[in-house]
């Protein structure tokens, strides 16, 4: 079998006449009903309207049978959503596919499960490549991995469909890192990527080397556990990010896509060719997802601390930092002001420059009633530049006091918030259903200890306060 055959390009003279017949009956058929005019005259974008004949629901190019109505047509919806995505992710948004993508459904839930539920494909058929994507419905549809899968056919589409050729005996593969790459890459520009993952404090390179990432198969990213499937995720998106973000970095993506799948050398070399900035250094690549990592990680400005963890980092910040008569670096509380104002002025300027930083950033998203209090302590750390003290002591006196009074009121309103939703459960949600239920139970049951001691008390006392008197 040769590796066309392997990865299911399959060759037309290994088909039986018979099979070759039917197959091309079913094909003409299909390709006839694709060519079927919508209705309303067509989509944004330039798509063909969903058509619905015969277990078939059309989109432009892309065909789905079998199965019912509402899932052809879901999944149908989905593979063109992509597709118009990934158009614009390369700057062309008006392209059309070269190639049918036919979406084949079989059985049903309930069905004998099969090892793997979604399975692609790609054919030739007197040299008109066709793109398969294989669904068993027995586990309902996967949609991670049906996103998956789409996208990999739309990759294989722009790079078999504008004429590349493919010589018998070459194997065609796109690596997971593209494909989830692309994947996330929309994701981001949608807003539904989940930046959590960037700000995990992970070094996602330490877990997975760039160089690892590229050369990982399918079969190897299926089997990744822990932090692996996370941070292959994270760097794919990062890889594909920064190059969208280079200099006609659109333009060179498509004329990447279109050279990849038949491409036959070191992936480095034709990322070169097209991403012409690699070229300035050998870990260009390397800085930009370094980059484009931190940058992911970067909170938006609408993530906004709650008042409890603004004061916690408030506090973490507000330190002085400089070096003592012996040269040892020394880090004090904003309340030892007095060892920095006696040194030099560019001592006294190294010292606040960490906490100044760190102050404008807190800024941006602390709980709004802080922004006047960290007004003030940038003044206060501008002074200490200065080498001004005069009331010094005092204003940050008032500024603690204002601080623990806020930080106070928080925690009690975080308690009973608590409190509110354990003993109003049922007007809330019913999640505690179960807890209610154990608790009816345990007073249905005569199993008190006669005996008296401080637990006992204890609870008493909360029985008073909460319920009423124990019986």
């Amino acid at each position: 079998m040769s590796s066309l055959q392997a990865i299911g390009l399959q060759s037309v003279k290994s088909v039986p006449r018979v099979s070759l017949y039917m197959g091309l009956v079913g094909v003409l058929f299909i390709l006839g009903v694709l060519r079927v005019p919508a209705a309303d005259g067509g989509v944004e974008n330039g798509g063909e309207a969903a058509v619905e004949k015969a277990n078939i629901t059309n989109y432009g190019q892309i065909s789905v049978v079998g199965g019912e109505q509402r899932t052809r047509g879901g999944i149908a919806s989905l593979a063109n959503e992509l597709r118009v995505k990934l158009n614009k992710l390369c700057g062309e948004p008006d392209r059309e596919m070269k190639l049918p993508l036919i979406i084949k459904l079989h059985g049903a839930e309930g069905d004998k499960e099969l090892p793997r539920s979604i399975v692609s494909r790609i054919t030739n058929l007197q040299g008109q490549y066709q793109l398969l994507l294989h669904i068993h419905l027995a586990r309902g549809v996967d949609q991670e991995m049906l996103r998956y899968h789409l996208m990999e056919l739309l990759l294989y589409e722009r790079g078999l469909g504008e004429g590349q050729l493919v010589e018998d005996g070459d194997r065609l593969v796109v690596k997971p890192w593209l494909i989830l790459g692309m994947l996330e890459a929309i994701s981001i520009r949608d807003g539904d990527s989940n930046r959590q993952i960037y700000q995990a404090d992970i070094d996602f390179l330490n877990i997975l080397p760039l160089e690892m990432v590229f050369e990982t198969s399918e079969h190897q990213w299926r089997s990744m556990m822990g932090r692996e499937p996370i941070a292959f995720r994270a760097i794919a998106g990062a890889i594909v990010n920064s190059l969208l973000r280079q200099k006609g970095g659109e333009a060179s993506m498509a004329a990447y896509l279109a050279d990849f799948t038949t491409f036959k050398g070191e992936y480095e070399n034709l990322l070169r060719k097209h991403f012409p900035g690699m070229n300035q250094s050998n870990n260009s690549l390397s800085k930009w997802v370094n980059l484009e990592l931190l940058e992911l990680a970067m909170a938006r400005v609408t993530e906004v601390y709650s008042m409890l963890e603004t004061e916690s980092r408030l506090e973490g910040l507000l330190k002085l930092r400089y070096r003592d008569p012996d040269g040892s670096a020394a880090i004090v509380g904003i309340d030892h002001f007095d060892q920095v104002t006696q040194l030099d002025q560019a001592a006294r300027l190294e010292a606040v420059a960490a906490a100044l930083a760190e102050l404008e950033r807190l800024s941006y998203r602390c709980f709004p009633t802080y922004r006047p209090i960290l007004n003030e302590y940038g003044t206060i750390l501008g002074d200490i530049a200065k080498g001004e003290d005069e009331g010094m002591v005092n204003r940050l006196a008032q500024l603690k006091d204002i601080r623990d009074k806020m930080n106070a009121a928080a925690i009690r309103a975080r308690d009973y918030l608590d409190w509110y939703y354990i003993t109003q459960s049922s007007e809330v949600s019913g999640n505690f259903d179960n807890y209610r239920a154990l608790i009816e139970a345990l007073e249905n049951t005569d199993n008190e200890s006669s005996g008296k001691d401080s637990v006992s008390d204890y609870l008493d006392e909360i029985q008073r306060i909460y319920g009423g008197n124990r019986q």
